[in-house]
């Protein structure tokens, strides 16, 4: 952690035109977290499932999503007749209204729906950046720490990165370095733009981060 969270409606599932939404939201509108406050207009019918979304994404970034099997697994439909193939009775539904929406999404986005079935505002969480306010903040200031001293030697063994603080630098600033602290926090690093990894080797990217 930390990375800000964008949620951004794609699609209506349900029947918009004779259930119009009535929050007033149109395709292309967002949501965004960045650690400590919102930014946006947020219906009470999508708060509930915008939480265990936020927490994903802010905590893990675009692995946490990717790591589900569910989220490849498309739609499905019942077939008694393949119960001794799946152990449940499910076939793969091919077609659907859904179908096309859920393809707006990248790898490392979770959809969130609200919680109206009439109309079903469909929303893509997704990473885009790391977070620097409210709780966040030690851990990005940590993460930039390591970019300086990245941009300072390019192409630096990555387990070289937690050489290059002193005794005091490591361990009396919080959180603390460890080597898998260092690890993650490069991959957080290389997730958002601003590092690229070849061969064990980190390079501050050129260019704006994401």
């Amino acid at each position: 952690m930390p990375f800000k969270v964008r949620f951004r409606l794609i699609a209506f599932m349900g029947d918009e035109e004779k259930y119009p939404c009535h929050f007033g939201y149109k395709i292309g509108d967002e949501i965004i977290y960045d650690g400590e406050q919102f930014t946006g207009r947020i219906c009470l019918s999508l708060l509930p499932n915008m939480a265990p979304a936020i927490k994903i994404l802010h905590d893990l970034g675009g692995k946490g999503s990717m790591r589900s099997l569910i989220r490849y697994s498309g739609h499905s439909k019942r077939d008694p007749g393949m119960k001794k193939y799946d152990g449940l009775g499910y076939a793969p539904l091919k077609e659907g209204p859904s179908r096309g929406s859920m393809s707006a999404m990248d790898a490392g986005a979770l959809p969130v729906s609200c919680n109206d079935s009439r109309t079903s505002a469909l929303f893509v969480a997704e990473p885009f950046g790391l977070a620097s306010a409210g709780f966040d903040m030690p851990y990005y200031m940590r993460e930039m720490s390591i970019l300086e001293k990245i941009k300072k030697e390019p192409g630096i063994k990555m387990d070289e990165v937690i050489n290059r603080f002193t005794d005091w630098e490591r361990d009396e600033i919080f959180p603390p370095l460890t080597p898998i602290m260092v690890e993650l926090m490069v991959d957080e690093l290389f997730e958002t733009g601003y590092v690229r990894i070849l061969e064990g080797r980190v390079y501050p990217q050129e260019g704006i981060a994401r």
